[in-house]
C-alpha cells in the first residue's frame, strides 16, 4: 500500500510538471521590433525582415554606387555616381539620384513586397520631357551590386527613345 501511495504521488508530480511545462510561453523572451511572436518565432509586418523584424526591406539599398551602363541610343556611359537611399516614409520606397547620367535626376523605385532584393520603377518623369520605367531590378544579398534595365520615353509617348542596362557597384 505504501508503494502504491508513492507511485500515485510520483505520477501526480510528473503530470503536474508536464502540465506546467506545456503551458510555458514560447514568446516570453522574444521581442519582435516590427512584428508579432508566434510559437517563439517573429512573424514580420509587411516591409520588414530579420530575426526580430528589425530591418526595413529598403534598408540594404543605401549608399553611393558607381554606375556603368550601355544604352541603345545614347551608348555606353560611366562610371558615374548614383546615390541610392531608402525613403523614411515607406519601407518599400527607394530613391535613385543621378540615373541616366544627370546628377539632378531623382527617381523613386518600389521594393517588391515579397522579395526585398527585387524592385521596379513605375513610369515617372526623370527630367523635363522624359520619363523612365523599369521592371525586374535587383540588388545582391550583400547590398553591393544593383542590376537594372530601364527604358526612357519622351513624356506623353509610348515609344522607347533609349533603353539602358546598368550595373551599380559600391
Amino acid at each position: 500500500m505504501k508503494n502504491m501511495k508513492f507511485g500515485f504521488v510520483g505520477a501526480l508530480a510528473i503530470a503536474a510538471t508536464m502540465f506546467f511545462a506545456g503551458c510555458s510561453d514560447p514568446c516570453k523572451d522574444i521581442t519582435c521590433t516590427n512584428g508579432s511572436c508566434v510559437e517563439g518565432v517573429c512573424v514580420c509586418d509587411a516591409g520588414y525582415e530579420g530575426l526580430s523584424c528589425e530591418t526595413a526591406f529598403n534598408a540594404s539599398y543605401s549608399g553611393t554606387y558607381s554606375l556603368t551602363e550601355s544604352c541603345t541610343a545614347s551608348g555606353a556611359a560611366g562610371p558615374y555616381s548614383v546615390v541610392v537611399a531608402p525613403k523614411s516614409s515607406s519601407t518599400f520606397d527607394v530613391t535613385f539620384v543621378g540615373l541616366w547620367e544627370v546628377p539632378s535626376n531623382i527617381v523613386t523605385a518600389k521594393v517588391s513586397a515579397t522579395a526585398s532584393t527585387s524592385f521596379s520603377i513605375e513610369r515617372q518623369v526623370i527630367q523635363t520631357g522624359f520619363d523612365i520605367e523599369a521592371s525586374g531590378g535587383s540588388i545582391s544579398a550583400d547590398g553591393k551590386t544593383i542590376n537594372l534595365t530601364y527604358k526612357i520615353y519622351a513624356t506623353g509617348s509610348s515609344t522607347v527613345t533609349d533603353q539602358c542596362t546598368a550595373t551599380l557597384t559600391k
